[in-house]
């Protein structure tokens, strides 16, 4: 959810000048992030972010095209020269997801658009789910069935009006937890993921990169890496893009953390760099100057209720703002 000053800010962002505010910030590259597109609603995402709908991402990359030139960011990491004075984009996607290879391929190829899309290994072609999502099923299914929701509210010995916000708080050390919770709800996971199939499949990702896209390793199984020890960090790392290279027989070394980088310890992503494990690392914490090249930051665009226009702009203003007291940095 987009944080209290950031939502401040919205409300005066559109007035600013996005021309300007490039400028005077000197940050000519955005990194604007998302994870997949729908037009009818998905019980796996639902309760946990506002998803775009098809003709809302048109919208979106039609303003971004505006003002930014869209590149790879193989390109950007020295693929291409980029001219001085120029404005660009590197699109990406979280999760691979589905509607990566149904929606989002297709719109992109249509309008010369690159991207790179980060999977989580473990589940490619649907072999698993991330617990989050199966949290989403269980709110779903609580919402529209009074049995499960009394078996839920029984097992977990609370009152009904706190059940969703206990699902909630689940952690990825709590999933037996949570697989009791659905099974006790009724809602079979391997069935919704065949009749609804959430990830791609290893034929669509190698469509992916046949078409031009590029991959990326985002962890096995999405763990939440601020509770890793150092070691474990960099050997999720290393078999999630490694495992991408010899599965789907691409070059790259990119790897975007799981639900963000704050919490890995710096010297983790220096060694991560320094040792070419990973040629490019990504976090989630918005438009923030680059000060280690390769440990690059994107800009949650499902964050934002709105519009992709009054998002950059937002993340414009609010860098300015931050800049004049010296916090436009990553602190890590």
């Amino acid at each position: 959810m987009i944080d209290r000053n950031r939502r401040i800010i919205s409300t005066i962002a559109p007035l600013a000048s996005m021309e300007r505010m490039v400028r005077f910030s000197r940050q000519t590259v955005v990194f604007p992030f998302y994870h997949t597109v729908s037009d009818r609603p998905l019980a796996h995402i639902s309760h946990l972010y506002p998803l775009r709908t098809q003709g809302e991402f048109e919208q979106d990359l039609e303003e971004m095209l505006r003002w930014f030139e869209p590149i790879s960011l193989g390109d950007f990491m020295g693929g291409k020269k980029l001219i001085e004075g120029k404005r660009y984009m590197v699109l990406t996607f979280d999760d691979g997801l589905a509607g990566c290879h149904k929606v989002i391929a297709p719109l992109l190829l249509k309008k010369g658009i690159p991207a790179a899309f980060f999977l989580n290994n473990h589940f490619i072609d649907n072999r698993g789910l991330f617990y989050r999502y199966k949290a989403s099923l269980l709110i779903e299914r609580i919402r529209s069935d009074t049995t499960a929701l009394k078996k839920v509210t029984d097992s977990l010995s609370i009152p009904e009006k706190r059940v969703e916000e206990s699902i909630h708080l689940i952690g990825e050390d709590q999933i037996t937890l949570l697989d009791f919770l659905l099974k006790e709800a009724e809602v079979d996971v391997a069935l919704y993921m065949k009749d609804y199939p959430v990830y791609l499949s290893s034929k669509q990702v190698m469509e992916l990169v046949q078409w031009g896209f590029e991959i990326g390793g985002h962890s096995p199984d999405h763990a939440d890496f601020s509770k890793l020890k150092p070691k474990e960090i960099i050997s999720q790392v290393n078999s999630s893009i490694g495992d991408l290279q010899h599965r789907f027989q691409v070059p790259t070394r990119y790897f975007s953390f799981p639900f963000t980088s704050w919490g890995v310890p710096e010297e983790v992503i220096d060694q991560l760099l320094e040792k070419g494990t990973a040629r490019v690392l990504m976090g989630t914490a918005g438009l923030k100057k680059q000060e280690k090249p390769g440990f690059i930051q994107r800009i949650p665009m499902e964050e934002f209720h709105g519009p992709a226009g009054k998002a950059l702009q937002t993340e414009y203003l609010y860098y300015l703002l931050k800049g004049v007291v010296g916090r436009n940095s990553l602190r890590t």
